[in-house]
């Protein structure tokens, strides 16, 4: 009996262990899972340019291994100014660096690191041609390295370079400086990129002041014009007044450019005559009365040297030395012994040669080679000179028997220079352009003050201006609007210094303003600006001389 009830209890208690083992099992089959790991992939990203993308694939992981597809993953960037990431793990780069994107699912994380390197593609200058108007003159061009989505690489060092430093330099920055006339190459490089901006430093050779308006030529012969524009004076085709240099169209290459009145004339250096702008009374010679707003050539072309546009008129010199003038007559400007207007060029009835010629107001000088002056036309103020005050309708030589070297007429005064270097100026003496100190009209050419050699003078309406000997610059006369440059608006009767301590080559007394041109080739201009002759991209007078702008 006892052996039976052991064996029951044997039994009994190994059906109790099978249960109890059972129960185990059925514990860990229906134990939760709970993520543990996420794995990344890839786990290291790289872009080299901003804006791409590239999506990270997360993979949960039980405490079991086993990979879980259920559960929710959230993204996270550790710096979105380098990376960021979508809910759905698209990772973009967003600005050079390094960081990592993690993606957890409760208490697991995974993290993978992002890099973004921008590599240059391309290399960009913000100027591929600059201009320079005057040496010394500096400007900055700043060079753009992008990747290949055409994002800005800051901070990229570039090599520069010059291929002329006599003509153009460049700094480390990028700045560039203006030391010569002619062409030169800025090159930028980086590793095997390449931009390059071309250079050209073109001067100013010669200015001339109009009525209102003003003309200038570049070293390189070409013509520029602002100022009022009403009559087509600035020849490029349009009657808009402009404020800053335009160039006057044709593309002609300019030997020489004269601002009269309302018109304006110019010689080639093929030796053509053309003129354009009001054409009343025939002044542009090309044998009609209508307005030109581009250059026209005149009716005959007999091989010109020089020109010159005054008030209503306009006369010039050949290359044989022989004179012609047309235009307006009514007071014997033109020289032929008429009063008949001219629409085309008309001998000066006169059997001297010729060297140089100035059309004033509404009468004309000009010299012999022989250094002789004759003057003719108008002679109500004795600004022919010839100590009389009746119109001259042929050359009539001026009195004083100097020997001249330049001559130039006013609106109703006429001044010069002799070989000795002195000034000397007749006419009217209102406003006391003569500059002798009174204001009385002189018939008779009068030493102008002070004890100043002179190089050249220039008649303007009411004032006049010169360069001395020592390449200073004077004015003296009429003050409206700060023509005579010495900062003041007030008149005087003697030479006065322009402002500024520049160096002068040329100075034109215009109608209302005057301009200049230094020695280093920079233009100047000073006085009335309504009309925008000044040059400097504003329609204001100024007392002392304005740089004129770089031409538009």
């Amino acid at each position: 009996m006892q052996s039976q009830h052991c064996t029951s209890t044997l039994v009994i208690r190994r059906s109790l262990f099978v249960v109890l083992l059972i129960l185990a099992a059925c514990d860990l089959l229906t134990a939760p899972s709970v993520a543990t790991t996420i794995r990344l992939s890839p786990a290291e990203l790289v872009f080299d340019a901003l804006g791409e993308n590239l999506r990270v694939t997360a993979t949960v992981e039980d405490q079991s291994g086993n990979v879980m597809s259920n559960d929710t993953i959230t993204w996270t960037a550790s710096d979105r100014g380098i990376a960021t990431v979508s809910f759905s793990g698209l990772v973009t780069a967003v600005g050079p660096g390094t960081s990592t994107v993690s993606a957890s699912a409760g208490s697991a994380s995974g993290t993978a690191t992002v890099t973004v390197i921008q590599t240059p593609t391309s290399l960009e200058l913000s100027d591929t041609v600059v201009s320079f108007y005057s040496l010394g003159d500096t400007t900055r061009v700043i060079a753009t390295v992008r990747d290949k989505n055409q994002n800005v690489i800051d901070g990229t060092p570039v090599v520069w370079a010059t291929s002329d430093s006599s003509v153009a330099g460049i700094s480390s920055g990028g700045l560039i400086r203006a030391y010569g006339v002619g062409s030169a190459t800025i090159t930028a490089t980086l590793e095997s990129l390449k931009a390059e901006a071309r250079i050209t430093i073109t001067l100013w050779e010669s200015i001339t002041a109009g009525q209102i308006h003003s003309c200038g030529l570049m070293v390189t012969g070409t013509a520029y014009c602002w100022g009022s524009n009403r009559w087509g004076q600035l020849g490029d085709g349009t009657g808009s007044n402009r404020s800053i240099p335009t160039a006057v169209s044709g593309g002609y290459t300019w030997r020489s450019i004269s601002a009269g009145e309302s018109h304006t004339c110019g010689v080639t250096t093929s030796d053509e005559a053309l003129c354009w702008g009001r054409n009343l009374f025939g002044r542009l010679g090309d044998g009609t009365e209508i307005d030109r707003p581009l250059p026209t050539l005149l009716s005959s072309q007999p091989g010109w040297q020089s020109i010159s546009a005054g008030g209503y008129h306009t006369c010039a010199l050949t290359n044989a030395n022989d004179l012609f003038c047309w235009g307006a007559n009514g007071n014997g400007e033109i020289g032929n012994s008429t009063t008949a207007d001219q629409l085309t060029p008309t001998s000066v009835g006169s059997a001297q040669t010729w060297q140089s010629v100035s059309a004033g107001g509404s009468h004309t000088c000009a010299l012999t080679t022989s250094s002789e002056a004759y003057c003719w036309g108008k002679n109500l103020y004795g600004q022919i000179g010839d100590d009389a005050n009746n119109n001259r309708l042929t050359p009539t030589s001026v009195s004083g028997g100097h020997m001249w070297r330049s001559i130039s007429g006013g609106e109703n005064h006429t001044c010069a220079v002799t070989d000795s270097e002195q000034a000397y100026c007749w006419g009217t003496n209102a406003n006391r352009r003569l500059g002798n100190a009174t204001s009385t009209d002189q018939p008779v050419p009068m030493l102008v003050n002070g004890s100043l050699n002179w190089n050249s003078l220039s008649g303007g309406n009411e004032h006049t201006c010169g360069v001395s000997s020592s390449s200073a610059g004077y004015c003296w006369g009429f003050n409206d609007s700060g023509r005579l440059g010495d900062g003041t608006i007030t008149q005087r009767r003697a030479p006065q210094t322009v402002i500024g301590a520049h160096v002068w080559r040329s100075i034109s007394a215009g109608g209302y303003h005057t301009c200049g041109v230094t020695t280093s080739n920079t233009a100047y201009c000073w006085g009335l600006g309504s009309y925008g002759e000044l040059g400097n991209g504003i329609s204001a007078a100024s007392s002392t001389p304005i740089q004129v702008g770089n031409p538009g």
